[in-house]
């Protein structure tokens, strides 16, 4: 499978997982994946699926937020599922939802991707056809294209912090778990990431001669 290019994070709303689509089901998802996980475990395999269809889109959203421009985010995706699926025994309901322990596994699998290589600056726009006018699409392209670059330009533990509450609609409480700090933590990494971008978008739009 080749690098999935979608223009970068920013490319459009679809690249946005929202918090109605993140908590819509509510206590019926996390009921509905424990009864999956249990059916798993007791080696109906295919129970796997349906927590693959519940999470592959916010898991994708997650890992195209979280790591460069070039890299195979569905193929990263797999390795997460992959990954939690060799692990599934040593999950506990009591601790975290399935989604908080799957995206932890994630957000590490994202952390060791960008040690692995250097990050690639830069985004590739869609090719496709804009209904909107060629002044306006370009406008927002524009943006786009800046809010991209300054949300990756952040420290990878801003970044993070910044996409699992802004992005993908998880709690502080949900985002400290995952990121194994205190929700103060959490909300100063994410003071942090807001200063950082309104300062880099300040100066994208700044004229340079």
């Amino acid at each position: 499978m080749g690098p999935s290019r979608s223009g970068g994070t920013f490319s459009g709303p679809a690249c946005i997982t929202s918090r109605r689509e993140i908590s819509a089901a509510g206590q019926g998802a996390m009921n509905d994946d424990l009864d999956a996980i249990q059916r798993v475990l007791a080696g109906d395999i295919e129970s796997f699926r349906r927590l693959v269809e519940r999470y592959q889109r916010p898991l994708v959203t997650l890992v195209r937020n979280l790591t460069p421009h070039d890299t195979d985010y569905e193929g990263v995706a797999q390795d997460v599922f992959l990954a939690a699926f060799r692990r599934l025994a040593w999950f506990d309901p009591k601790r975290s939802a399935f989604s908080t322990w799957l995206f932890t596994i994630a957000r590490n699998r994202c952390r060791n991707e960008l040690a692995r290589r250097r990050p690639v600056v830069g985004a590739e726009l869609p090719d496709v056809v804009d209904p909107r006018s060629p002044e306006r699409a370009a406008s927002e392209a524009e943006l786009f294209r800046q809010l991209d670059a300054a949300l990756h330009a952040l420290p990878f533990e801003q970044r993070c912090a910044f996409v699992l509450t802004q992005l993908q609609g998880l709690s502080y409480e949900e985002v400290g778990r995952i990121e194994g700090v205190g929700v103060g933590t959490v909300k100063s990494r994410i003071a942090r990431a807001r200063e950082k971008l309104r300062s880099l978008l300040r100066h994208a739009a700044e004229p340079h001669s």
